[in-house]
């Protein structure tokens, strides 16, 4: 089964008591709704590069869960927009999300994610994270990662890093010979390789296709 879908805005249903992986890799602008029946599971990876993308999950009804990943990189000649939106309406769900920006010479990045929970749940969970990995200069990045809590029996965590690559892991590599660009992409594998082995049934050729858009 294809894991790996380009530039498919067709909204998508994971149904009752299954579980779904999916990897979205989007270059060009849209919306994408995906919609949780109960007891059902969503791992999700988004990955773009000169978008301004819009994707919204909704708990349709209680005990579901989804792990959501974001990887992104811009330059110059192409920024990045990005809206993601969580929604959970019901009790015993669950949201986890990472956004990973690379962020080269000239990057333009506004990514505005968020996780809502309605009044009245009971044991409900929301965590969200936004790491900006820097890897240039003249760098506009907009933030603002949210939580909208409206019940009392919820774990919650929110938050944002601005980081660069680690100066001694950069150091040591081009000191066996590795230009900084190399130990900078090796730095960035890793990253990538990271959010990839969550996916269990993903083929090379997919994670051929992840790399080819992440890595300038």
């Amino acid at each position: 089964m294809n894991l790996l879908h380009t530039n498919i805005f067709v909204p998508v249903s994971v149904v009752k008591d299954k579980p779904l992986q999916l990897i979205d890799v989007f270059d060009v602008s849209g919306k994408k709704t995906i919609v949780l029946d109960s007891h059902s599971s969503l791992l999700y990876l988004i990955v773009g590069s000169d978008i301004d993308i819009d994707v919204q999950i909704i708990t349709k009804w209680p005990h579901c869960s989804c792990t959501i990943f974001g990887l992104f990189t811009s330059d110059a000649k192409h920024p990045v927009t990005w809206s993601l939106k969580v929604s959970l309406h019901h009790s015993h769900t669950s949201a986890n999300v990472d956004l990973i920006s690379f962020l080269q010479d000239g990057a333009k990045v506004a990514i505005d994610g968020s996780i809502d929970t309605a009044q009245h749940l009971d044991q409900v969970h929301g965590r969200l994270l936004e790491q900006n990995i820097v890897l240039g200069k003249n760098i506009s990045l907009k933030t603002l990662p949210k939580l909208t809590v409206a019940s009392h029996n919820v774990t919650a965590a929110h938050g944002a890093n601005i980081d660069s690559l680690d100066q001694q892991k950069l150091f040591y590599m081009m000191s066996r010979g590795l230009t900084k660009k190399q130990s900078q992409t090796l730095l960035v594998n890793w990253y990538i390789d990271y959010v990839l082995g969550h996916f269990t049934d993903i083929s090379d050729k997919e994670k051929h296709s992840v790399y080819k858009k992440l890595i300038k």
